[in-house]
This record gives C-alpha cells, sequence and structure tokens, in this order.
C-alpha cells in the first residue's frame, strides 16, 4: 500500500506517491512499509513445499534471504527479517507459527514480532485479513 523510505519520514508537497510494484517482502532501509494481506485457507500446496521451493517464493518477493525452512521446520514458510513488524488481525483467523509454539490469533488481535523466525498458517476454513506495519531494524547481541 504504502512505504516510507527514510527515518524521520520526509512530509514534503513534491514526493508524491511511492512506487510500489508487487508485494515486496521488507521495507526500505531505514523506512517502513503498510500492507494488507488475505491468506486463504491453508492447503497441501503449502504444506508440501520444500525448502528450496519456500525460498523462492520468498525470493519472488525479494526476501530470499528471509527463508529459514530446513528439514523438521515446524512450517515450511518459516521465516525471519530485520524488521518490528505490527500485525493487526482485521478479520478471520490465523495461527501465528513459532520455532518451538503456535497461537491462534482472531479478528482484533495484534502481534508485534521483533526480528522472530515465524510463519503464518490459515488453518480455518475461511479468508483471513491482516494488516501489516513493518519498520526497518537492525540485529544486535548476536541476534
Amino acid at each position: 500500500m504504502w512505504n516510507t523510505r527514510q527515518t524521520p519520514a520526509v512530509i514534503d508537497r513534491q514526493s508524491g506517491e511511492p512506487a510500489e510494484d508487487g508485494l515486496v517482502l521488507g521495507p526500505p532501509e531505514r523506512g517502513t512499509r503498510i500492507r494488507v494481506i488475505d491468506f486463504p485457507p491453508e492447503d497441501d500446496r503449502i504444506r508440501n513445499l520444500t525448502g528450496v521451493e519456500a525460498a523462492e517464493k520468498f525470493g519472488e518477493m525479494g526476501g530470499a534471504d528471509a527463508a529459514r525452512s530446513a528439514a523438521g521446520a515446524p512450517h515450511p514458510l518459516m521465516h525471519r527479517t530485520q524488521t518490528i513488524d505490527y500485525g493487526i488481525v482485521v478479520e478471520g483467523e490465523l495461527t501465528l507459527v513459532l520455532d518451538d509454539d503456535e497461537t491462534i490469533i482472531r479478528t482484533g488481535d495484534i502481534v508485534i514480532q521483533r526480528g522472530t523466525n515465524h510463519a503464518w498458517a490459515n488453518r480455518s476454513a475461511a479468508n483471513c485479513r491482516v494488516a501489516f506495519v513493518l519498520i526497518d531494524g537492525q540485529y544486535t547481541d548476536g541476534l
């Protein structure tokens, strides 16, 4: 939907709307990105992705380096980005899959991700819509 290219963000009359060509995983360096994602119910095409196929999916969004799927991973679309992410469930429910845990989030819930290795799985029978705000970050302390 929108991104900023730096922090603090420039507020002027000339900039206009930033270019957004398709789905891009992370925000620009020192910037932000907001997007709304519809997650359809998960099927075997997702559950049976190989690690290579999952990395290709992230690569299509400019985030191949975010892919963390490996043998024994709890979900094939595990990923991690150097961002702070605010996820707001607008409609439906979704399972947040972490390395050692899972949590179901529902309409109105807010999730904060801080560079966490995770995946999203829609195990319900209905679409789930989530608004995400991603803020560029930097790992420290050996993270």
